[in-house]
């Protein structure tokens, strides 16, 4: 009985082994020639060759259900990491050349991003694509700039849409907390720097350099966190507690005076401000601790 344990869980350990050593990630997209999908056109380091499924006639494109597609790989003895994608596309491969929406792809992508060094490209048709039209022109989502997979759409001739996921394989260089920050600190060399990484996805779009004016962090962050730009703010030209010039004008007159900024503020926001009897009134921000008495 002890011998038969100790058989299974070595079987067992073997199995999980070679599941790890032959694991891939699941794409969202896969383009296909011959209508019979097999584990080597997912996986190519898949020892053991199986059929997935075969696309049915007549269809240029299938989707499917990414854990059927799991599943058939565990019981094979095979594996692959599911990569967060709940459905899978195969798309008839066509002979229509993408470098027109690649090199569109690339110019976006390095707008928005000067240090990106970018690998590789694939698109994938969401149908059968015979031709492109030759001005053919991408169009993005405001989203689009912070994953390295995603959809757009081109209009053919007739105006109409079609559909096309990316992959991206790409690295930059991205601005990253060097220790644990708080909020209202000021974003510095003191506890940023950059650093390459591969580009993935992220919450929001990420800060490729310091900022150009004078910034500090809406919210605290935890050491080597990418920083992005909805994370800074502008530090405000009046802080609480401040001492601020205060002009009280008239037609002929411009009288000034010393009060304390009970809150902080913008150019052109309204604050609450103390005066040396401690009565407290409004004034606008018309620059650096410089008020105008409302």
């Amino acid at each position: 009985m002890l011998q038969l344990h100790s058989m299974g869980k070595f079987i067992f350990i073997i199995t999980f082994f070679l599941s790890g050593l032959y694991a891939n990630t699941l794409q969202q997209s896969y383009s296909f020639t011959n209508p019979t999908i097999t584990s080597s056109d997912l996986n190519a380091n898949c020892p053991k060759q199986f059929e997935i499924i075969r696309i049915p006639d007549g269809k240029s494109s299938y989707r499917m259900n990414a854990q059927v597609i799991l599943k058939t790989f565990e019981l094979n003895g095979c594996a692959l990491d599911n990569g967060k994608t709940r459905y899978v596309t195969f798309s008839k491969r066509s002979d229509t050349d993408y470098t027109l929406l690649q090199d569109q792809l690339t110019a976006f992508f390095t707008e928005q991003y000067p240090t990106i060094v970018i690998q590789s490209i694939q698109i994938f048709s969401h149908g059968y694509i015979q031709t492109l039209p030759n001005n053919a022109k991408a169009v993005f989502d405001k989203d689009t700039a912070t994953k390295n997979k995603g959809t757009f759409y081109v209009h053919d001739a007739n105006g109409i849409r079609h559909y096309f996921d990316f992959a991206v394989v790409a690295s930059l260089s991205v601005l990253h907390s060097t220790k644990k920050v708080s909020r209202k600190e000021v974003v510095s060399l003191n506890n940023c720097t950059t650093k390459t990484i591969p580009f993935d996805s992220f919450r929001g779009k990420p800060l490729i350099s310091l900022p150009n004016t004078l910034s500090r962090f809406r919210a605290s962050l935890r050491d080597d966190t990418p920083i992005l730009e909805r994370q800074i703010e502008p530090v405000p030209l009046v802080l609480r507690g401040s001492r601020v010039s205060v002009q009280v004008k008239n037609e002929t007159v411009i009288v000034e005076f010393i009060a304390t900024a009970m809150q902080e503020g913008a150019l052109y926001d309204i604050i609450t401000i103390e005066k040396a009897d401690s009565k407290r009134v409004r004034a606008k921000i018309i620059g650096e601790n410089a008020v105008e008495l409302q």
